[in-house]
């Protein structure tokens, strides 16, 4: 046969193939036919097939290892899938088969078919990539997931479902469904229900149910099952179980976290992410008043008025970048329209993704805390007694105006303020008196003060004025109007009295640089001025200092002068006027201190009355003067002795039962004492003054007016009290006999004590034209330099031996001449 008409016959028999045909030449390894399925799957024309090496179409190392066997083995023949290479260069998965061709002789032909496989693997892989990914999906679902046959047969499961029960790796390796069964129910709390409850869903195939597990571990599982469906019919189920441990924890939190908001003593909102009231607890609906549930939908910045909220609204965006929570005092504005001072804590609450979604805010009314904190500021910063600032809100306040000005520029006056003579108020009237006293006193004197002043209460009667900015001229005027202000009557329960003060003055800078140094110069200044009559005002003076300090050493030595024994009680005599004998001493006060040298009384007896020590000196001079008298009447020469008390001694509570013991102790007959007193002694609480020296005149003790015409007062005293002495002061003395005033007062005086029975005796007389006088005007007796001044007790015994010889020698100079070594 022709190779024409072979080929013809080869068309007519596999050209109508879907299959791709070759015939192979076995000898050459050539392409003998191919048909159009063949031509088509290469890419070639048919034409160019022909006569080609089997090579070209060998895609794979199998082929052309096939293709290289001896002819015997690729009679054989091969079935398997491999690849073609196409003319333009793809490969192309086939099936391929070889095999003996009987249509010419045995072993001289292979025909060679080949089906394209491309489209059914590109099915298989899309199928297999499917599976995967629903498997990976199923091991990537949040719940655990089983799915089951009607019988119970496990078909598939996930990873969850292994760590949401507790799997072990052993037991998923088995392939044992009845023993993942058994796990699953020994792992829950009561596996008869969980039993039961599977045996019911296996009897209803096409229900869906839902269930809550309690397992062994504490975890909380719902499980819920669907039946699975292929062409409407049930086919098995499908598990799911999720573990909502957490959610039931957190719901049990909702519950608590909903009875807290409801409860809570804190006003609590919840705003939206919009910033807009969501929800208000009752605290919050309290504090905000009625009408508060209408301003859910509004904004969280319209609770603290518009100008405040924003720039709340604003700060709080800005914190929240930060730690998260905006803290701070505002005023909440209440439906009443009074504000009400809060601490608010606002809170943001962020999604997974960071971006905000609500945010709550903590409100704690602040009015107690206010109240408080305000009574705590009165207590620390202001007096109780007057409502008055106190020295240390003055001090804050000069602090402040310090630290704020420039250097060099702030300048203000301190006025130091003192009541005269109050205590005579607290003794006479009681100290619930003396406080309403003073709460007027206070308002006067603010009502003298501009608002930029301050006016303080230092404690008692003491008071400090504080000028904003003011110079001399206004810190006079200001002074010169309280002083006004003061003199004015005073009314207190139908009671009319009056009260004046005394001012020291000090100006910043020039008189210190600091609070402490201008209080203690302006209290110099008013110290000055209550020494020169009181009642006035004074401008600090640096040479004020210096007095205070060295009044500060004289009080701290005279206070150890006892105790060193550098004080010493001396003796005066008291001169008859018309024999010249000595009739009486006066016991004096003398101090020599070892730096300062020899003290005149008339500077530290003040010091020692103003100071309250005078009580300590009186009672230690009346010792030594009762023991002497006592030691000279033992000695043969019995002598009256006057000794000085003060007011503030006299007025001790002890006095008169002090005085006794000491006239028991020393065995001194009272006729021997003498008490010389100050009038002011007998102005001073009148009947209680009169009661003491009625006690004083009942011991026997004699009492005297010392300094007589120099006190205030009326003569009404003088016939009521048992006075038996009246002393002419030595002021009045001293002008005689020239000065006719002296010489009308000591005049006046002696006529008085003549027609009142009281000797009269005059001091410092000094000159014998003084005593002449005195002894025409008839004055029983005289001391002073002209016959001695007060010598030790040691001298004074000289005195007293001397007077037995002074007979003879002229009156006045009965011991001239006589040794005595006197000071």
């Amino acid at each position: 046969m022709s190779a024409t008409a072979r080929d013809a016959l080869w068309q007519s028999a596999f050209d109508g193939l879907q299959e791709a045909v070759w015939v192979v030449d076995v000898p050459s390894r050539t392409l003998l036919f191919a048909n159009l399925s063949a031509a088509r799957l290469v890419g070639m024309p048919r034409g160019d097939l022909k006569g080609i090496s089997v090579m070209r179409l060998a895609a794979t190392p199998e082929d052309q290892c096939f293709w290289a066997e001896p002819s015997h083995v690729l009679a054989q023949g091969i079935h398997s899938f491999s690849s073609l290479l196409r003319a333009d260069g793809a490969l192309v998965s086939v099936e391929r088969k070889v095999g003996a061709f009987a249509m010419l002789e045995p072993g001289a032909a292979l025909l060679m078919t080949m089906r394209d496989c491309s489209a059914q693997q590109a099915t298989e892989r899309e199928l297999e990539s499917l599976l995967s990914q629903l498997r990976a999906t199923l091991d990537s679902a949040a719940d655990g997931m089983l799915v089951c046959d009607l019988a119970g047969g496990v078909r598939a499961f996930n990873q969850r479902l292994a760590c949401i029960w507790g799997m072990p790796q052993s037991l998923l390796m088995q392939r044992n469904d009845a023993a993942v069964h058994a796990f699953m129910a020994e792992g829950v709390l009561d596996p008869s229900v969980y039993l039961e409850r599977l045996s019911a869903i296996a009897h209803a195939p096409q229900e869906h149910s839902s269930d809550i597990l309690l397992l062994r571990s504490g975890q909380v599982l719902e499980r819920r099952s669907v039946p699975q469906m292929h062409r409407g019919t049930v086919m098995g189920r499908v598990y799911s179980f999720r573990d909502i441990t957490d959610e039931v924890e957190a719901q049990a939190g909702l519950r608590l976290a909903s009875t807290v908001f409801d409860c809570s003593p804190d006003a609590i909102f919840i705003a939206d992410d919009m910033h807009r009231l969501l929800r208000l607890n009752p605290a919050c609906e309290r504090l905000l008043g009625s009408g508060a549930q209408q301003l859910q939908g509004s904004a969280v910045a319209a609770l603290f008025g518009r100008e405040n909220g924003e720039r709340l609204l604003s700060q709080a965006l800005a914190q929240w970048q930060g730690d998260g929570v905006w803290r701070g005092d505002l005023v909440v504005a209440r439906a009443s329209g009074a504000g009400c001072a809060v601490h608010l804590s606002w809170v943001p609450l962020r999604g997974e993704g960071g971006s905000l979604k609500q945010s709550i805010g903590f409100m704690r009314d602040l009015t107690e805390q206010h109240a408080a904190q305000k009574r705590i500021d009165e207590l620390a910063y202001s007096d109780v007694l007057t409502g008055l600032p106190n020295r240390l809100l003055l001090s804050r306040r000069v602090e402040d105006v310090l630290r704020s000005s420039l250097p060099g520029a702030a300048r203000f006056a301190v006025l130091f303020l003192d009541l005269d003579r109050f205590k005579v108020i607290n003794d006479s009237l009681g100290h619930a008196f003396g406080d309403r006293v003073l709460q007027l006193v206070a308002a006067r004197l603010q009502s003298c003060l501009r608002q930029a002043d301050m006016l303080c209460r230092l404690g008692g009667d003491e008071f400090l004025v504080y000028l904003h900015g003011g110079n001399a001229d206004v810190a006079e005027m200001v002074a010169r109007r309280m002083l006004d202000e003061m003199r004015r009557p005073f009314t207190l329960d139908g009671m009319g009295f009056s009260i004046q003060c005394s001012m020291g003055v000090a100006m910043y800078p020039q008189d210190g640089d600091g609070l402490d140094d201008l209080i203690k110069h302006a209290d110099s200044a008013m110290y000055r001025v209550k020494e020169r009559g009181r009642g006035n005002y004074g401008f600090y003076q640096p040479q004020m200092n210096a007095n205070l300090l060295s009044r500060m050493k004289l009080e701290h030595a005279m206070r150890q002068a006892l105790d060193r024994q550098c004080m010493a009680v001396h003796y005066q005599p008291q001169i008859h006027m018309e024999s010249g004998r000595i009739v009486g001493a006066e016991a004096l006060l003398r101090w020599t201190d070892p730096e300062l040298g020899p003290i005149s009384p008339g500077v530290f007896v003040p010091l020692a009355e103003e100071s309250g020590y005078i009580v300590t000196l009186g009672a230690w001079v009346l010792a030594q003067a009762v023991q002497q008298s006592a030691r000279w009447m033992h000695a043969g020469t019995p002598l009256p002795v006057s000794v000085n008390v003060s007011a503030l001694e006299f007025r001790q509570p002890d006095f008169v039962e002090r005085l006794t013991h000491l006239l028991a102790l020393y065995a001194l007959p009272p006729s021997l004492l003498e008490l010389e007193l100050t009038e002011s002694i007998l102005l001073q609480d009148a009947q209680e003054a009169a009661q003491r020296l009625a006690a004083v005149a009942a011991l026997g003790v004699a009492l005297a007016i010392d300094d007589f015409g120099t006190g205030y007062s009326s003569l009404a005293y003088l016939k009521k009290l048992p006075i038996r002495k009246l002393k002419v002061d030595q002021s009045f003395v001293r002008g005689l006999p020239n000065d006719e005033g002296d010489l009308a007062i000591v005049t006046a005086i002696a006529h008085m004590g003549r027609a009142l029975r009281m000797q009269v005796v005059a001091e410092g007389v000094e000159t014998e034209a003084q005593r002449a006088v005195l002894q025409q005007l008839q004055c029983d007796h005289y001391q002073g330099f002209l016959y001695s001044p007060a010598v030790t007790a040691a001298d004074f015994g000289h005195l007293l031996k001397a007077a037995a010889f002074k007979k003879g020698l002229p009156q006045g100079h009965a011991v001239a001449g006589l040794p005595l070594s006197l000071p």
